[in-house]
């Protein structure tokens, strides 16, 4: 199906919810990117706000060059593939496939886009793939001895820091090291699982989690200076197993606490100039796992148990609350879940849905304003991350 084609609903599948497979596996106080080879292929989010602007066409050509009418490219990660995905917004059914591996230990969980690079942690392989995304193969892989590689965020356009959630580390490669060893590393608070950066600072988001993935107490967001990788400062956030963080265009940090995943998640404001933080809002969905905010400061709260929420940073109000997230739903009403989202320029959303042994994976597309669903995009096996970028 095309973007420009109208959705049917016989292309929504209406069998039993995609939870059944999930109920097994997610346990209350678990980290989504804390969990066995098989758990971190399924829970995982990650986000990006989409950026660029399309006003006068793309430097590349070919693929990234996107389409005459829409230059904008969607990269998805695909744990259960073990791929990158990338498909033209203008043509969705265009696409191109990135193996990232075939190993068992292989578990992708986000990926860090910077020009025409993007990284990719590949979890318990306690690696991370450089990848060229204009000839669309792998460049080289960077390793840590042993653990567990979740975030990751480029600090300049050659430098890249990554966080080892097993090991409760972060480290700091260059794309041009001789070495492929992730050598430079500073110790940061339990259960790293996401990492952003503003002014400067590269923030670590920690879920603070002990060796049987119970909190320890409240997330820890560290603040590290990338050029030395001296710690700056912590902040203790408002809510236990925080997992995900994006910048607002006020500069400020927005943490997602997810929880439990049986009670309501919460977000947690922080000046990162500061380490200070600003506010908690409660009552942010049952397990929210990942978060992006657009350039006119919606907050995009995904959660696999419900959906999407869309908050209003400036106002702190919602524009889709717990009681109407957006979501593709069931023949029954319930709504199938969301692992991450992300916006293209025109304001339209683009929902990671994970699949199940009954329903088929897809990416979600969501008109700007009233969020009604016009698409469904195939794009790769197990998608659980989602970014959109114009090269």
């Amino acid at each position: 199906m095309t973007a420009g084609e109208t959705h049917r609903p016989s292309d929504l599948r209406t069998s039993p919810s995609f939870l059944e497979p999930l109920v097994s596996i997610v346990r209350p106080h678990h980290a989504v990117r804390q969990f066995t080879p098989q758990i971190v292929a399924l829970l995982v989010a990650a986000a990006c706000t989409a950026c660029g602007s399309d006003v006068t066409a793309p430097a590349v050509s070919g693929f990234l060059a996107g389409t005459n009418a829409n230059h904008e490219i969607g990269l998805v990660i695909n744990s259960a593939g073990k791929t990158l995905t990338l498909f033209q917004l203008g043509s969705p059914t265009t696409q191109k496939q990135i193996p990232l591996g075939t190993s068992s230990t292989v578990t992708p969980v986000g990926a860090a886009v910077r020009g025409r690079r993007a990284a990719v942690p590949l979890g318990n392989a306690a690696s991370v793939a450089l990848i060229d995304l204009e000839t669309a193969a792998v460049q080289r892989f960077f390793t840590f001895a042993s653990g567990n590689a979740s975030g990751s965020v480029f600090s300049d356009d050659t430098t890249i820091i990554v966080a080892n959630s097993t090991l409760g580390t972060v480290g700091r490669m260059t794309v041009g090291q001789s070495s492929d060893a992730i050598a430079i590393t500073v110790p940061v608070a339990s259960s790293p699982s996401a990492i952003a950066v503003a002014g400067g600072r590269v923030l670590v988001v920690s879920a603070n989690l002990d060796v049987t993935f119970t909190p320890r107490g409240n997330g820890i967001v560290t603040a590290i200076d990338p050029k030395t990788m001296q710690v700056l400062g912590t902040a203790t956030m408002g809510g236990t197993n925080s997992n995900d963080a994006a910048v607002g265009p006020d500069g400020l940090l927005y943490v997602v606490n997810t929880g439990d995943f049986v009670g309501q998640g919460s977000l947690t404001i922080v000046n990162p100039a500061t380490m200070q933080v600003v506010a908690t809002i409660p009552n942010m969905g049952v397990g929210p796992g990942a978060i992006s905010i657009d350039a006119s400061g919606l907050a995009y709260i995904s959660s696999f148990v419900s959906g999407t929420l869309v908050w209003n940073t400036k106002t702190r109000a919602f524009v889709r609350g717990p009681d109407n997230p957006v979501c593709a739903k069931l023949a029954n009403g319930s709504c199938r879940g969301a692992f991450a989202s992300s916006t293209n320029q025109a304001g339209d959303v683009y929902q990671a849905f994970f699949g199940s042994a009954s329903q088929a994976p897809y990416i979600f597309v969501f008109r700007a304003g009233a969020f009604a669903l016009s698409d469904s995009i195939a794009a790769g096996s197990g998608p659980t991350s989602i970014v959109i970028r114009t090269f």
